[in-house]
């Protein structure tokens, strides 16, 4: 049975310590959209990216990082790269923190002077050795068909991985098909959609094949959705593949229900089910909601004595003789 997520607790979290949604949602072992979702229904403000972003940094360094330091650096001859560095930073943080305090460093003269010494010197030593020139060349082709290498694979088994992995694996491979020179407003379909090749354990590479990708409009694409307009059969007679050849174990899609923890089947028309059936839900999320109910203070309505009860909860009488009483009098009067 998943933990419940009380509001002062996740104010606390949240707004006081300024943990981020990703952090939360490790501590108490369920999805950020959890985490999220409990924010909305609470009230909770939510930060922007720039004050998430500043407090991890800020988390990470253990003080605030200024532009008025990251200058002092620049000044001293280094590069926003070498800064980066020093700090322990990504660049973009850098140029980020200077962009927002109204500074381009490249528009700095003694920026721009550093930069005119540092390529005179990067270009005389490498013309002037051609063999370390073909080197460099060299590496950076082996670099780049090794990338390629990594990439074929990890396409070749999307299927076996979540349907994210799988789709980013065929829109990159389409990609590579058609790149940016198509018309504007035309979309990249496939004729045999993903949905229906990630449920069949068709492989991106295959599914991906010029044969079964077309320009449709963004209309007629939001219209078609996941179906398919060709069968299996045609995919692989079109794409000149052998079943056998392309045929590998499909992952099973299963999940553990939030409220009893059985295991249940899901598809990806509903990929984010949590539940095994309806009355799973609806008991999580009645207790739920008892457990962040606040306890308030109630007179009987039959000997007058103050009781703490649950807010959510519709009680009237403090105790079981005077509920019976109360039960008593009400089957009177209805009669």
């Amino acid at each position: 049975m998943a933990k419940h997520i009380p509001k002062k607790e996740l104010i606390d979290l949240y707004i006081n310590q300024k943990m981020s949604i990703n952090a939360i949602s490790k501590n108490y072992n369920c999805d950020f959209r959890t985490i999220r979702k409990r924010i909305d229904e609470y009230g909770i403000p939510i930060r922007s990216r720039k004050e998430q972003r500043e407090k991890e940094v800020e988390i990470k360094l253990g003080f605030p990082l200024t532009s008025e330091m990251i200058m002092q650096k620049i000044n001293e001859g280094m590069f926003v790269y070498q800064v980066a560095e020093h700090f322990g930073v990504d660049r973009k943080t850098i140029t980020r923190r200077l962009k927002e305090a109204g500074i381009e460093v490249t528009q700095l003269e003694s920026h721009q002077k550093l930069m005119e010494e540092h390529n005179k010197q990067t270009s005389l030593e490498m013309w002037e050795d051609p063999n370390r020139h073909k080197e460099h060349m060299e590496r950076l082709k082996d670099i780049n068909e090794k990338r390629i290498e990594k990439a074929d694979v990890r396409y070749e088994m999307a299927h076996l991985n979540s349907i994210r992995e799988y789709k980013k694996a065929c829109v990159r491979i389409a990609n590579r098909h058609y790149g940016t020179d198509r018309p504007e407003g035309m979309h990249i379909d496939h004729k045999y959609s993903i949905h229906d090749g990630y449920m069949n354990g068709v492989s991106a590479p295959v599914l991906s094949h010029p044969f079964n990708l077309r320009l449709i409009t963004a209309e007629e694409n939001l219209l078609k959705g996941y179906e398919s307009i060709i069968t299996l059969e045609e995919l692989y007679k079109g794409t000149g593949q052998k079943w056998d050849d392309s045929k590998k174990e499909i992952k099973s899609l299963k999940r553990h229900c939030l409220y009893c923890g059985d295991e249940f089947p899901y598809d990806n028309k509903f990929k984010y089910k949590r539940f095994c059936d309806k009355d799973c839900r609806r008991k999580y999320k009645y207790e739920e909601e008892v457990a962040n109910s606040k306890i308030v203070n109630r007179n009987c309505v039959i000997c007058g004595k103050p009781f703490p009860i649950k807010e959510i909860f519709t009680t009237v009488t403090c105790g079981r003789e005077c509920a019976a009483k109360h039960n008593h009098s009400r089957r009177k009067q209805n009669k």
